[in-house]
Formats: C-alpha cells, structure tokens, sequence
C-alpha cells in the first residue's frame, strides 16, 4: 500500500491536507481499514509520495510515521509464535 499526500487551499484559503491511497493501481479515498487490511497482506507500507507544498519538517514527519508504522509490523510479525 502506497499513501499519497496533497496539500491545498480552498476558497478561504485555508489549508486543506488529503491523504489517498493506491490500491491495485487505483487512487481511492484513505480508510484506516484498508490500510490495516493491506498491512496484514503485505507486511509492510510503501515509501508515501508527497506532493508540493509540505515544509521539510511535514516532509520528515510523515516518512517518519510510514518508518514507525513499518518497524511496529516487523516487530509483530517477529513476536508471533510459531506453529
């Protein structure tokens, strides 16, 4: 599972982040339980793709939470005993 980024400002001009997901090549709105669901299949998330307009500390924190999210599934799938 690949997690997309977008930030925008609406009419207000307020700033708007979205996140979507890829999905067997398809762009779909982000779900927490098809993320849950696509880390139980495959182990592991994909480097996120994020688009213009993040500061480098968002930029940090988000491939920073794929990283964490990542290690906590490695660590699971260590822990878990053996039949």
């Amino acid at each position: 599972m690949k997690l997309i980024f977008k930030k925008d400002k609406d009419e207000e001009n307020q700033i708007n982040i979205n996140v979507f997901q890829i999905i067997d090549g398809q762009e779909q709105e982000f779900s927490y339980v098809d993320m849950i669901k696509a880390l139980i299949e495959s182990r592991k998330m994909e480097d996120p793709e994020i688009l213009e307009g993040f500061t480098g500390a968002e930029v940090t924190s988000i491939k920073r939470m794929v990283e964490f999210i990542n290690e906590k599934v490695e660590e699971k799938e260590e822990d878990a005993p053996t039949a």
